[in-house]
């Protein structure tokens, strides 16, 4: 099979795309081979992906960027949906390889499992069970990273052709949610499935792992920081008014609360991280094609 592999802008980390028939639920795998003189920590913002790393090397510290709490240490872990941002950080020394999984996928892939990652992490052996072990070291000794990625192919086709799927009305209100950029009312969801609203919470908790006001959130906050990103470095960029009023917040003040009660953080204070990065030639590489996931933190910032 013939794939497509190309390294990102930041050295030691190569993007791999997925087989085509695996789309539709895998969004990309991401590998990584760092070894820094430095501590490294990147802001991870809230998305629609569920992310699985697999660790040959080095184990990651992370700890929630809005309400701080003591860090939890991980090789491999698997993160569910969250509403706040996370910071992660390691010793400089890292190997491994991650995959980044639509909701959709991750039902498919781990089941009811999935759900019940919603809004934190796992050691990535309570989701793969005990086979985790066995695919992390065939990973490891592979010859490459293409070859990695196709064991990866494999190993998700096998699990998508006798996983379940979601509910058809689960899958219509998500595509609703997607659409509008999580700005599609609640009520109209609740009229759409013809589910009560506590049954359409129960639903999108068992499928996605957070109900569906907290999924318009995170939706919201994509858009939003998409909005910023392509338009930072235009001259027609919007001011904060006109930004809110696209985005769906009432004014600057509302989006600015949103944003920070999200990512820890205002949208400037996380624009400019990101800045700081490209000037040390160490361009932020977010973690998903077509979507603002990341920024690289000062080894100083608390």
């Amino acid at each position: 099979m013939v794939r497509s592999t190309l390294p990102t802008t930041a050295p030691g980390m190569v993007l791999g795309t997925p087989a085509a028939p695996l789309r539709r639920y895998v969004l990309g795998y991401r590998g990584y081979h760092l070894a820094l003189r430095e501590t490294r920590r990147r802001l991870e913002v809230p998305t629609d992906v569920v992310t699985v790393a697999l660790a040959f090397e080095g184990a990651m510290r992370l700890t929630d960027a809005v309400m701080p709490a003591p860090a939890a240490s991980f090789g491999s872990v698997a993160a569910g949906l969250r509403r706040t941002a996370t910071i992660a950080e390691h010793t400089g020394v890292l190997h491994g390889l991650a995959v980044s999984l639509t909701p959709q996928g991750a039902f498919r892939a781990f089941g009811p499992l999935a759900g019940d990652l919603g809004g934190q992490w796992a050691e990535a052996g309570d989701v793969l069970g005990p086979r985790l072990r066995a695919l992390t070291e065939r990973l490891a000794h592979a010859p490459g990273w293409p070859a990695r990625f196709t064991m990866l192919d494999g190993y998700f086709a096998a699990l998508f052709a006798y996983g379940p799927d979601w509910e058809p009305s689960v899958r219509w209100a998500w595509h609703q949610l997607r659409r509008s950029h999580g700005l599609v009312p609640i009520h109209t969801l609740v009229d759409g499935t013809g589910w009560s609203r506590r049954r359409l919470e129960l639903r999108f908790r068992e499928h996605l792992g957070l109900a569906p006001k907290q999924a318009a959130g995170i939706l919201r906050l994509q858009h939003t920081l998409g909005v910023l990103a392509a338009r930072e470095h235009h001259r027609d960029h919007p001011t904060g008014a006109d930004l809110a009023t696209l985005c769906g917040y009432y004014d600057q003040s509302h989006l600015d609360r949103s944003f920070r009660a999200m990512v820890g953080c205002s949208p400037r204070e996380f624009l400019a991280s990101r800045r700081g990065a490209a000037a040390l030639h160490e361009q932020p590489t977010d973690r998903v094609a077509g979507r603002v996931t990341s920024a690289v933190l000062d080894t100083g910032t608390p």
